[in-house]
């Protein structure tokens, strides 16, 4: 532990002194709950949305993971349980649990390091939803901020608040479902301030489905002299679930349940604490940012995809996977005058140390017994990164904004499985290391009248799975080439984006289920994405506010052209939220807020030439609040829909007293039904 700690508070001690030396006098921190003016990076391109989710608060969501489906193209589903990370679709991409979308949280990033149970798993549920003040989604390779997993894209999360007050609230409802949230934000002080901690749990929908999570959160800006400030971000989370996992087609049409459960030992554990420590200089026109972070997390996962097919002792597995993480990031942004005009430039550098801990057991159905150990490994990995930006206007209306960015990453690996003889599969004490240089490039052409052209390119890649590696092995990287032109239109009434993209990926992963690990298929290995996006931001009326969004994908494996499995070609969003005053009643508003949300999502393929159903789901709840009280009623999947969250194609064979069948089935696990939860909400 050690290791971490102290590494760690050398930094942050580091970036105090830094603040303490910019200016001995405390600045007046601006008025009572101001918002601090926060660095804002130029758009790039056409698919670069930060969304404000204040203006559909009234639309249910059960958690901060699912504000990203306000960015077109964006798929969530939770087939492992409530408290494990959610599976990502993102323009073509099953990114799975986030190999290839990159996370941040207050300037943590979130995506794990070989995590045995995936690559880039990103779990956000540490996150509580009532603190996300702003989020950025950038959907494509095309910011040189865009680190390690930034494939399909990035997405981060500002964290404030900005109805200042102590809030309360509590809701109960159906399955036996609670949650408490305190919530309390100092009138007076800036909107980053807060201090929040939640507790929910749950019986679950069907069999073996129960959850339960707690978590905390505070952070605190505090301003310096000379426009400068400091900002402490701590946070703590723990949650146990149960996973009912899979439910055969063929087993359904013979009755079995839809909310079924094979077997009642699947699950897991999650925790992470962290901190995160920025200190922002402004400096003329310019600015410099450092800041420190570190983390601990702990991921126990339990499931059995395929019940006794490879092994009639029952093939589940116990996953484990912790971890100990530290790193630091700057930035310098500064203008120069050019062109009769100011242009920008950015440099910056990011460095990053993972230590940690991962195994895998296969364990007997009758007692959860390990027999057999897969994985058992340590980790260690680094990743160096810097990069350069550079923001041209030649011209008013056209505007150049291109960079590039390197990445070196190292991994000291140490695998405890003894070396089967015979076998090609590597072991024991091994060192690799790897760069990574990639371009992007985007391009604006403002047409006046709110209507403007986009062009982008962008290098990225996704870092290997450790245990892959040789002994000083180059380390292979996914490389990603990613393009996309569009046009975005801003007016009183709102705005609109449209893009046409395509993507190229050398070594992409696909999810087996009867590994529980997602793996490169060496014979076709690289794919290639095309594909159109719609959002469109709206204000008919006053106090509504709809934001619609459709995303068409084609995703095949350029080897054979086949389509790459459980990718969703037509993904399509609504939230529409009205909220307005109806009256007074002792000189205190009543005032009415209704919210809606659907998903639709058209047939996805899956191997072995088999499609899984299309499926439209709506989400509505309504509130009234007078003065400091607030009742709301929320109702997910309102029609009672029986949709699929997660759906797979392959052979299984849950009934040990038979041989079973070696051909392919199609599995799913059972999404939401109907679930009413009714809130109370006290404004102190």
């Amino acid at each position: 532990m050690s290791r971490i700690v102290l590494p760690c508070s050398l930094l942050v001690a580091a970036l105090l002194a830094s603040a303490s030396a910019h200016g001995q006098a405390e600045g007046d921190g601006g008025a009572a709950g101001e918002a601090t003016v926060r660095a804002s990076t130029p758009p790039r391109g056409a698919s670069d949305f930060t969304v404000d989710p204040s203006t559909v608060r009234a639309v249910p969501r059960g958690s901060a993971a699912e504000l990203l489906t306000l960015a077109p193209g964006i798929l969530l589903a939770q087939h492992g349980g409530e408290g494990k990370a959610h599976q990502i679709f993102l323009r073509g991409f099953d990114a799975q649990h986030g190999q290839d979308v990159e996370f941040t949280v207050g300037g943590l990033p979130v995506n794990e390091v070989s995590n045995v149970h995936g690559q880039g798993y990103a779990d956000l549920n540490f996150v509580i939803p009532e603190v996300v003040d702003r989020l950025r989604v950038l959907e494509g390779p095309f910011d040189p901020r865009q680190g390690d997993f930034a494939v399909a894209g990035s997405a981060r999360f500002d964290l404030g608040v900005g109805e200042r007050g102590t809030t309360l609230r509590a809701s109960y409802g159906m399955f036996n479902t609670a949650r408490a949230l305190a919530l309390v934000a100092p009138r007076g002080m800036r909107r980053e301030t807060f201090l929040a901690a939640e507790f929910a749990r749950s019986d679950g929908f069907g069999e073996h489905r129960a959850s339960s999570r707690a978590a905390a959160m505070g952070q605190y800006l505090h301003p310096l002299a000379s426009g400068a400030t400091l900002r402490a971000l701590a946070f703590s989370y723990a949650a146990r679930f149960d996973s009912a996992g899979v439910v055969r087609e063929d087993d359904l049409q013979r009755g079995r349940d839809f909310f079924a459960s094979y077997d009642p030992s699947q699950g897991g554990f999650s925790s992470r604490h962290g901190l995160v420590v920025e200190v922002v200089v402004p400096h003329g026109r310019g600015r410099t940012t450092g800041s420190a972070f570190a983390s601990l997390r702990d991921l126990v996962v339990r499931e059995n995809f395929t019940g006794f097919a490879l092994d009639a002792r029952g093939d589940g597995y116990e996953q484990r996977y912790t971890a100990g993480t530290v790193g630091l990031t700057a930035s310098h942004r500064d203008a120069f005058d050019l062109f009769g005009r100011a242009q920008w430039w950015e440099c910056g550098l990011t460095a990053r140390h993972d230590v940690t801990t991962q195994g895998m057991d296969r364990v007997r159905f009758a007692d959860g017994a390990p027999y057999d150990t897969p994985v058992d490994a340590d980790v260690n990995a680094t990743d160096v990164g810097a990069y350069a930006d550079l923001e041209l206007r030649p011209w008013s209306r056209f505007t150049v904004r291109g960079g590039v960015r390197a990445d070196a990453l190292a991994y000291q690996i140490d695998d405890r499985r003894p070396r089967e003889r015979g076998s090609s599969v590597l072991r024991g004490r091994r060192e690799a290391q790897g760069v990574q240089v990639g371009p992007r490039v985007t391009i604006e052409v403002d047409l006046g009248r709110g209507f403007s052209l986009h062009g982008a390119y962008g290098k990225g890649f996704r870092s290997p799975q450790a245990l892959s590696l040789g002994a000083g092995e180059e380390a292979p990287f996914a490389t990603v080439h990613a393009g996309e032109v569009g046009a975005r239109f801003r007016a009183w009434f709102g705005s609109a984006a449209a893009a046409a993209f395509a993507t190229h990926v050398d070594r992409d992963l696909v999810f087996v289920p009867e590994l529980g690990q997602n793996v490169v298929n060496e014979s076709s290995a690289a794919t290639t994405r095309v594909g159109a996006s719609l959002l469109v931001r709206a204000t008919p009326l006053r106090g509504l506010d709809v934001t619609v969004s459709g995303t068409w994908t084609r995703a095949t494996y350029d080897a054979n052209g086949l389509r790459v499995p459980y990718v969703p070609p037509l993904v399509g969003r609504l939230d529409a939220a009205w909220s307005r005053a109806l009256t007074e009643l002792a000189a205190k508003p009543l005032t009415l807020s209704v919210g809606l949300g659907a998903s639709a999502l058209g047939e996805r393929p899956l191997p072995f030439s088999e499609w899984s159903p299309a499926r439209l789901v709506l989400d509505a709840a309504t509130s009234l609040r007078w003065g400091a009280v607030e009742l709301g009623v929320s109702a997910r999947n309102l029609t009672d829909a029986r949709w699929r969250d997660g759906v797979f194609a392959y052979a299984s064979n849950f009934d040990p007293t038979t041989p079973g069948s070696l051909v392919p089935v199609q599995h799913f696990t059972a999404g939401r039904p109907l679930t009413v939860l009714t809130t109370v909400t006290l404004f102190l």
